[in-house]
């Protein structure tokens, strides 16, 4: 029998003072030849028992500080469970019949590990965060060999033992290179950060954290850890791959945790003897102890503690001064350890409080485990703040309440008490979510504005060649290019101005805002007749040169930023706000107004055939199909049987808010958030009974349409590709209708009214619309793709039903002027000059939408009724229920 030879690896220790701090040399310099794989590994080989990471006199002090508490409040660090000997009870548990996390991670792994080696390159470095035994990590290390990739792999772990047991047992690899890191997160993470995340050209990254360890802290803790990886550790264009427990039946998780051989209850045991061994006496007698798990199945965690079997006095003799005594009660509980359990929603929540996007996610259905490849990019829209918030912060409901223990680490999960930073009096690491004490939630932030910048920045300077398509006008109907990189800045400029927000004047070039204040939309029907706007040159050569615009850009940007910044420093009381009202709503104008263009010139480019593909962001994997036979069968989609109808009883539906622009000088009215002239005032709507599709209808819907009505008008969001089929139109390019058969079909209002004619069908009016939204608070929804979660649409399903995202929805209702309707004072024509009964009201939001706006119930959007370049789709409605 031949033995596999040991694997050649380096261990660096990189805990505190120890810490080896010397560049680690690219994968290119290592040496190809035997000299380098007979090289010993560093440090030397392990003796002494006690050689880990849990060194040192603030441990001892953590632990007695942690128990030295009043009743229900005393608790023992988690790190305690996992010594030598603890981590190998804990690889014995992911070997039991009963803990079915590793295998359902495995079997992800073993399915996908070829996809993940696909995101790599030459050059690349994995670093795995707790890297344990590496039974997971093998089946990633062997995809990586298979493809032939030279790529650096870093097993994090705090005991040196276990990294060298685990690391030598990997077998010898050509194209991966071997590195242990002896350490803990929080010495891993530093280390991590100056090593690789300024590297310039920067270093590819993909980091590991695997085991449902993210389960391991409370939801928020977990946010911020993952946060500061992100903040800290990564670039655009990195990845960080995250295994996590889903939300199941509560027996299944009470088992896992509690497995019938008795090894979990021996692992957490172990915890106690562990904590003699760092404090250097025998405080704790295990047999005075009980292992108490339980499963709280409303918040979605598991908590394990150590029950008193009596009433205990734990006594520590200091080396100075009186001996330590605590008091524990029989049957009082020291809590150990969680293990969170997520929803889908839970776990966008998290990504979303990590500022991290989803480039892939995969399940193991059957035994409901969950993986996702989570993806740092250039900026990162909020989206549903307020259930991220709830997921942070858990409201500590009456049910919730029924599951409580005498245990203050548990119920502080439901703590409001949110700490704020010193400096500047936001919350550490997760101000983009909760926000400020002293900056109201209607305005946009200086951080939403510098990532609404950075989308921009995105898109405009990578996604346009500006050598050759600033001039394009791939659009009729609209401006080429350039306008708009002058008009954003410009329209900022020209309102901060006229309203006095700042009291300067307008930025250099001043005779930009003439050029560039105001675009065009004009009639189809008749392109003579349009909305009033700038007179723009009619020649290449007479535009501004781009550099200029540009400087001017950052210009008007940086004038913003003084003011926000000026805001920011001062106490934002109530009375200022009162005083602030107009000129925030001006900076919240200009805000949306950015923000829509973002979409529109997105929109304008998927019709140019030179599109470039976004910088940094994940290649999606439908194009991953052309590059990688991992991908290709697991894209294509059949088509979707008919959509459910979800029936619709008669009553009333709100449309639009009460915000009144003339208020703002009013100072004894109410603070509300802002909206559009078209959404003020608030109005009730009587709704007769109808069904409605659950969902949108599908591009292989439409196509089978077309073929049954025997049409070859595709819709302007579909392009013919080379090999004659169908491609919808995407950032990426082209996308094969057969990986995009089940995403809403984006077409004109004219184009979904023949569709829904021809199904005995109609398009719904705005007010049913809304009704069906706000009927839907029970069913289970698809999370809505806006805000830029995916670079196009998404699929669709009959399991579940889609109330926004992916596209806008057409209506049948006309726009036009309502009771009530008053015109804005700050840009009069915005709704008013397309009262002219060609437009249709159109409702919710894009996978281009910032969440400000699709998330704002009572935003209203309209286009002509044959526009067809926007990324609008359609559901259809029957009145007989």
């Amino acid at each position: 029998m031949n033995t596999p030879p040991a694997a050649t690896y380096q261990i660096l220790d990189i805990r505190g003072s120890t810490a080896q701090t010397k560049n680690v040399p690219e994968h290119k310099d290592y040496p190809e030849n035997d000299d380098y794989r007979k090289k010993p590994p560093t440090p030397p080989a392990s003796t002494d028992q006690s050689l880990d990471a849990f060194n040192g006199d603030d441990l001892v002090d953590t632990i007695l500080e942690s128990l030295d508490k009043p009743e229900g409040s005393k608790s023992i660090p988690t790190f305690v469970l996992y010594d030598t000997r603890g981590l190998q009870l804990f690889d014995e548990i992911t070997h039991t019949d009963d803990y079915y996390l590793t295998n359902a991670e495995m079997g992800i792994l073993k399915e996908r590990a070829d996809q993940l080696a696909a995101r790599l390159h030459d050059g690349s470095v994995i670093i795995e965060l707790g890297a344990g035994a590496l039974r997971k990590t093998t089946i990633i290390l062997e995809a990586i060999e298979r493809h032939k990739l030279r790529v650096t792999y870093y097993a994090l772990d705090l005991d040196q033992h276990e990294l060298e047991r685990s690391l030598g047992s990997l077998g010898d690899f050509q194209y991966v290179r071997l590195m242990g890191l002896l350490g803990t997160y929080d010495q891993g993470i530093p280390w991590l950060s100056q090593q690789f995340a300024s590297a310039d050209p920067p270093t590819h990254k993909m980091i590991l954290w695997l085991g449902s360890s993210i389960g391991n802290q409370c939801r928020r803790e977990s946010a911020m850890f993952l946060n500061r990886i992100q903040q800290t550790c990564m670039q655009p264009g990195d990845f960080l791959l995250i295994g996590f427990d889903k939300r199941k039946n509560p027996i299944t998780i009470k088992t896992a945790y509690d497995d019938t051989d008795g090894v979990t209850r021996e692992f957490i045991m172990n915890g106690l003897d562990h904590v003699n061994v760092i404090l250097g006496q025998s405080v704790f007698d295990r047999n005075k102890f009980d292992y108490d798990s339980r499963y709280q199945s409303d918040l979605g965690r598991h908590v394990a503690h150590y029950r008193a079997r009596e009433n205990v006095v734990l006594a520590y003799q200091r080396r100075t001064g009186n001996p330590l005594r605590i008091n524990i009660r029989k049957d009082e509980l020291i809590h150990v350890e969680y293990s969170y359990k997520y929803s889908d929603e839970e776990f966008t929540h998290m990504l979303s409080a990590a500022q991290l996007d989803k480039a892939e996610s995969w399940s193991n259905d059957a035994l409901q485990y969950g993986m996702v490849l989570a993806e740092c990019r250039a900026f990162k829209f909020d989206c549903d703040r307020e259930g991220t918030h709830e997921t942070l912060y858990p409201t500590r409901t009456t049910q919730r309440a029924k599951e409580d223990i005498n245990c203050t680490t548990c119920k502080a999960d439901y703590s409001n008490d949110i700490a704020y930073d010193d400096n500047d009096d936001k919350p550490a690491s997760l101000s983009h979510i909760l926000g400020s004490k002293h900056w109201p939630a209607y305005i946009p932030s200086l951080h939403e504005w510098q990532q609404l910048w950075r989308s921009w920045d995105v898109v405009t300077t990578t996604m346009i060649d500006h050598k050759s398509m600033l001039f394009e006008q791939p659009i009729a109907l609209r401006h080429p290019f350039i306008f708009y990189l002058g008009h954003i800045p410009a329209f900022l400029d020209l309102q901060l101005t006229r309203q006095g927000v700042d009291g300067g004047s307008l930025t250099e070039p001043a005779n930009f805002g003439d050029i560039f204040e105001r675009g065009i939309d004009p009639d189809m029907d008749d392109p003579t007749q349009c909305n009033p706007h700038s007179i723009v040159p009619t020649e290449n050569d007479a535009w501004p040169g781009v550099e200029s615009i540009i400087l001017y850009q950052q210009k008007v940007r940086n004038r913003l930023q003084r003011l926000l910044l000026q805001w920011e420093a001062e106490d934002y009381s109530a009375s200022v706000q009162q005083q602030r009202r107009r000129a925030a709503r001006v900076v919240w104008m200009c805000f949306e107004h950015e923000a829509l263009h973002l979409e529109t010139l997105l929109y304008m480019l998927l019709q140019s055939p030179n599109i470039r593909p976004p910088a940094n962001v994940a290649t999606v994997p439908w194009k991953m199909a052309a590059r990688s036979e991992a991908y290709a069968s697991a894209q294509e989609r059949d088509r979707l049987d008919p959509s459910p109808l979800v029936s619709i009883s008669e009553g009333y539906v709100s449309i639009g808010h009460d915000d009144d622009e003339e208020a703002d000088q009013d100072a004894t009215s109410d603070m509300v958030e802002y909206g559009w002239d078209n959404e003020h005032p608030k109005r009730e709507v009587h709704v007769d009974a109808f069904a409605i599709q659950s969902r949108p209808v599908t591009n292989g819907e439409y196509l089978a349409f077309l073929k049954d009505t025997n049409s070859g008008n595709w819709p302007e969001s579909w392009a013919r590709m080379q090999d004659g089929s169908v491609g919808v139109r995407t950032s990426f390019g082209l996308c094969p209708i057969t990986y995009a058969t089940n995403w809403p079909v984006q077409l004109s209002y004219c184009e979904a009214q023949k569709y829904a004619e021809f199904n005995h069908m109609r398009l719904p009016t705005e007010p049913e619309l809304r009704k069906f939204r706000a009927d839907q608070s029970n069913n289970k929804q698809k999370m809505p793709n806006i805000g830029f979660q995916a670079w196009h649409p998404t699929d669709v399903t009959n399991d579940q039903v889609h109330t926004l995202g992916d596209v806008w929805e057409w209506t049948s209702t006309i726009w036009d002027k309502y009771p009530g309707f008053k015109p804005s004072k700050l840009y009069p024509g915005y709704s008013a000059d397309f009262f002219d009964g060609k437009h249709h009201v159109m409702l919710g939001g894009s996978w281009a939408t910032h969440p400000r706006i699709a998330e704002r119930a009572s935003f209203r959007n309209w286009y002509q009724a044959g526009y067809p370049y926007v990324f609008g789709g359609f559901r259809c409605v029957s009145s007989t229920v």
